[in-house]
């Protein structure tokens, strides 16, 4: 299966219909966030709006899994965890409504900041996927706050290499900014149980691996992790967001194949 096809495509018929004055759908803020902003930048094609708090602003993109992919019979059902595996047995019993995926994308180094944070959720019939995008450097610590605000519920953050990457940097950060973070109390890395089921199998556990080998899927639109950050400082210094799109698509696959690995471990 190709992921990424109807994504795309979907964006660039925004993005078209931008341009021609139609508008695009709108992202309806949760509680707490502001109404939909006007189209400039990356929210002339990306459906969205503005989440808020005394710090400012900060872009959220939002989308069902449905409206990317023909939804699969697997959604929301977690099978039996392989013997071994206290953590992933912990979320199967307790159901996917108490996970929380998570996907960092960051200006590259420690000192640099967090732009945008992808987020995933089953609601009971669907995957909720969101986008939070700071649209320069000062908008950093209102993405944190929002983030942090996004975990509330949660009994279960899943990562990809989120216990050596993702959550140390996103720590960092908010103490940069003295901003509070409070993660939802257990924490699910996939890299650690996927190694220890594939490493015998393939030649390596690269999450994109995962997605080819293990998932079976293959994704088109992408953009290599190493050039995000360049794009990202580009947008900021430029403001033009076509460039940006593909880092937006990179940033969404890997928070859905993120789903479909622990799937595949619990199957």
């Amino acid at each position: 299966m190709t992921l990424g096809d109807g994504a795309l495509k979907t964006r660039l018929g925004e993005l078209a219909r931008a341009r021609s004055g139609e508008a695009p759908r709108r992202f309806r803020p949760a509680p707490g966030a502001a109404a939909a902003v006007d189209q400039t930048g990356v929210e002339a094609f990306l459906p969205g709006g503005e989440w808020r708090d005394e710090r400012g602003a900060v872009f959220v993109h939002e989308r069902m899994r449905s409206e990317i992919e023909k939804p699969r019979r697997h959604w929301g059902r977690l099978g039996e965890a392989p013997v071994g595996e206290p953590d992933l047995a912990a979320l199967c019993a307790l159901g996917l409504e108490q996970a929380l995926f998570l996907d960092l994308e960051t200006g590259g180094l420690s000192s640099s900041p967090v732009f945008l944070a992808g987020t995933m959720h089953w609601n009971g019939s669907d995957f909720v996927l969101r986008q939070y995008f700071a649209r320069h450097y000062g908008e950093e610590a209102t993405l944190l706050a929002a983030l942090a605000a996004a975990t509330r519920g949660f009994e279960f953050l899943v990562t990809f290499n989120g216990k050596s990457y993702d959550v140390p940097f996103l720590r960092d950060r908010a103490n940069v900014h003295r901003v509070r973070v409070a993660m939802p109390p257990r924490h699910l890395d996939l890299l650690h149980p996927a190694r220890r089921r594939w490493r015998g199998e393939l030649p390596d556990c690269r999450l994109q691996t995962l997605e080819l080998r293990v998932c079976r899927r293959r994704r088109t639109g992408d953009v290599p992790g190493e050039e995000v950050p360049g794009l990202y400082h580009d947008f900021v210094r430029h403001g033009d967001p076509y460039r940006l799109v593909p880092v937006f698509h990179h940033n969404l696959l890997d928070v859905i194949t993120m789903g479909e690995v622990l799937a595949a471990l619990c199957r």
